[in-house]
């Protein structure tokens, strides 16, 4: 191994995600070569999204509920709680931030109803969250099953109330957000980079991100010390549960709007596992990579308009992703 590399671990996820990006887009190219949209069109894709103003703007809009759900779950996964449930949470924040606005009759003044709609939804995904730490500290329940159950749930009260008692017209589909209460990409990104700084505060400049950082470590010496095992946990799970949650509010104001049934759910909370794990569970590099993963949704979509089948779009984004994946899981040995 490269000397410096090894002298300075902190730079190893660093440069197994740019050994990662540089294969996996070459890859992407050579795929690309072969499908109906030809090299030329792939590349044309690529240097549209990251060089001109429209798809960089949207890559930020996109960027708040992957960011918001994998700077929480760096707190969880540092104390060893692997939670999947980001998905759910982001889910009901999304309800919950509709309903407040839409459905509630409380006909609140955007200057409330959006910062209550981002505490509501905030304390949704703690909620979730706290009802999956409750069983893995009381019952020892498997945090993955438990908090993957729940993301079902949330779907299916989902689709029950879009084609339901919230359906509007003749189509299954809610009523849409107003005008007035739609975030635009810099109050999304203001939300965003606040969350990350306090998750990074937490974990690095406070006595309880210590106890994370013992505890995930060495979960028996952290209790021999006095450290309370359940109360870390179970915090955790609530803050993680409820960055996912502000996660669905930034969604549901800053892009979806409406709601509508789903086969599958959109995959932001999934999205939020993978980047906190390729970052390394460092707040401030999740916040890097959620905007990479941003800018991968919005390469599917250009691809997807340039005449690419779907098909194609997934193989090029599985594989980008699955290149930073190898790359840097090589380079952390």
């Amino acid at each position: 191994m490269n000397p410096m590399l090894a002298s300075r671990p902190s730079l190893r996820p660093l440069v197994g995600v740019t050994i990662g990006l540089i294969a996996g887009f070459a890859l992407a190219l050579i795929l690309g070569s072969i499908s109906p949209a030809g090299f030329k069109g792939m590349a044309s894709s690529l240097v549209w999204v990251y060089t001109s103003p429209a798809p960089l703007i949207f890559t930020l809009t996109l960027l708040g509920p992957i960011a918001c759900a994998a700077v929480g779950l760096t707190l969880a996964y540092r104390a060893r709680f692997i939670t999947i449930g980001s998905e759910g949470q982001i889910l009901l924040g999304s309800i919950v931030t509709l309903w407040l606005i839409e459905y509630s009759d409380l006909n609140l003044h955007p200057t409330i109803a959006i910062p209550t709609s981002i505490v509501l939804g905030g304390f949704a995904g703690a909620f979730l969250g706290f009802v999956v730490g409750l069983l893995r500290v009381y019952v020892n329940a498997n945090e993955i099953l438990v908090s993957l159950m729940l993301n079902y749930v949330i779907l299916y009260i989902l689709n029950h109330l879009a084609s339901g008692p919230w359906r509007v017209g003749p189509f299954a589909i809610t009523r849409s957000v107003g005008e007035e209460y739609r975030l635009g990409p810099l109050a999304i990104v203001v939300t965003t980079v606040s969350l990350t700084l306090l998750c990074w505060v937490l974990l690095t400049r406070s006595k309880f991100g210590l106890a994370i950082k013992v505890y995930g470590r060495a979960p028996r010496v952290a209790e021999t010390y006095g450290l309370n095992s359940k109360t870390i946990v179970l915090a955790v799970a609530m803050l993680s549960g409820f960055t996912s949650g502000v996660g669905g509010v930034l969604m549901m104001l800053g892009f979806q709007h409406n709601l509508s049934p789903m086969s599958v759910s959109p995959g932001y909370g999934y999205m939020g596992v993978l980047v906190s794990w390729l970052s390394a569970n460092n707040p401030l590099v999740a916040l890097l990579a959620s905007w990479f993963f941003s800018s991968i949704l919005v390469l599917g979509r250009s691809l997807q308009a340039s005449g690419l089948p779907i098909g194609y779009v997934l193989a090029i984004q599985s594989i980008i992703v699955l290149s930073v994946m190898i790359a840097r899981r090589l380079t952390s040995r």
